[in-house]
This record gives structure tokens, C-alpha cells and sequence, in this order.
């Protein structure tokens, strides 16, 4: 994948995963979202064992794993499914993808221009702060851009 490529990705992933903060910060029912949503719906453990096909002292033990986050995909897709919904996952980042790169990229410009204000230093060709920060921007464009293979070890 290119730069271009990988950059656009990550814009259209940061545009969708915006729309995932939101429900993230309302945090999931203490009892987890199963037994919240079956319960909101006035169905029964067993109806909703009848409608998935599952007994429902199953339903029991699924929705206390959902609850201590002990609970398969696959089992979370049938039970979406019987309360007619659609099951669905994501990850919510921290920051942005974007800024998630620049700031790896800045650890790496910085450490690549420690040394080499120490060589610089050494021959007494040290940078003045303009400098400085301006062979810093470029390093950070040229790790982002280049993404070396050992840029998230």
C-alpha cells in the first residue's frame, strides 16, 4: 500500500470511527447489553432462547459471559439476531488514526535528530532552533511518508 493509499484509509476510517465515540463514552449496562436490551424489549430469558434456538438457562450463561467479557462473536451474532438486530463490533481509538501516525513518526524524528545533533555537535555544526525545528518537520514527513517496515516496533 502507498502513502496515498494508507492516508486515505486512515481519513475514511477516522470519519467512520467518529460516529463510534459518542456510544463508547455512554459506557455498556452494568449487566451487559443483552440481558439490558431483552429486558427493555419485555422478553423472557426463555423467549429469547426459543427465538435463537438456544435453551434458555444458555441465554443465562451468555449473558453473564457478555457481562464479564467472556462472550464469542459468533454467539453474540445469533443472539443480535434473535432480538432482531444486527450485531455489530468496533474499536474507538484514542486520537485519530492520523494523529496515532504523526506521533509515532514524531518519536522517531526525534530520536534519528538526537543523533544527529550529537554528530553535528561533535564537529561543531550544531542547528539554531529554526533550523532545528525545520529538519525535525521534515523528518517527521519523510517517516510518515517512507513508513519504514520497523515503524511501530
Amino acid at each position: 500500500m502507498t502513502y496515498w493509499d494508507r492516508k486515505t484509509a486512515r481519513e475514511q476510517l477516522d470519519a467512520k470511527l467518529k460516529a463510534l465515540e459518542e456510544y463508547s463514552a455512554s459506557g455498556t449496562p452494568k449487566q451487559g447489553l443483552i440481558k439490558a436490551i431483552r429486558e427493555a424489549l419485555g422478553m423472557s430469558a426463555a423467549q429469547l432462547g426459543k427465538r435463537t434456538g438456544i435453551d434458555q438457562s444458555r441465554v443465562s450463561r451468555l449473558e453473564n459471559a457478555e457481562a464479564t467479557g467472556q462472550l464469542k462473536l459468533s454467539s453474540l451474532q445469533k443472539i443480535a439476531k434473535g432480538l432482531n438486530m444486527r450485531f455489530v463490533y468496533g474499536f474507538v481509538p484514542e486520537t485519530s488514526l492520523e494523529a496515532m501516525v504523526r506521533g509515532r513518526a514524531e518519536r522517531i524524528a526525534a530520536a534519528r535528530l538526537k543523533a544527529l545533533d550529537h554528530t553535528m555537535s561533535l564537529e561543531k555544526q550544531e542547528l539554531t532552533g529554526a533550523e532545528r525545528l525545520k529538519a525535525m518537520e521534515d523528518m517527521i514527513e519523510k517517516t510518515i511518508i517512507e513508513q519504514p517496515k520497523d515503524f511501530w516496533d
